[in-house]
């Protein structure tokens, strides 16, 4: 639609015509034991956790969706064209989730800091 690209755009995305938005029932978890409890314990794939984003593409629990979780998955979308790659944003990505929280993480204060309504 075309709320979307102007949203994704409005928060810093330069190729919004590259994301491809899901809405799912469940967004995918780590399928390795250790990872997903390490994930876990610092706030990630908990009951709150609505969206995830990797590169252009976008996951939206069914439900969830609304304007201001678009922006805020958005401006991942934008995190992840700065590093370049997937590769390059989720090392320091996960390092942040690690040392501060899930909430707490530079990345993910960024993006609540660009949500729109």
């Amino acid at each position: 639609m075309a709320w979307e690209l102007d949203l994704a755009r409005a928060v810093g995305v330069t190729r919004p015509e590259l994301i491809r938005l899901a809405l799912v029932e469940a967004l995918p978890k780590p399928t390795d034991p250790e990872l997903l409890a390490a994930a876990m314990s610092r706030g990630m794939f908990g009951p709150t956790m609505v969206g995830l984003t990797l590169g252009h593409s976008v996951l939206i629990r069914k439900g969830s969706d609304d304007a201001r979780l678009f922006s805020h998955e958005f401006r991942h979308v934008y995190q992840y064209e700065q590093a370049g790659s997937i590769p390059a944003f989720l090392p320091g990505y996960l390092q942040q989730v690690v040392r501060f929280g899930y909430e707490n993480a530079p990345f993910e204060k960024d993006a609540k800091a660009h949500e729109r309504t």
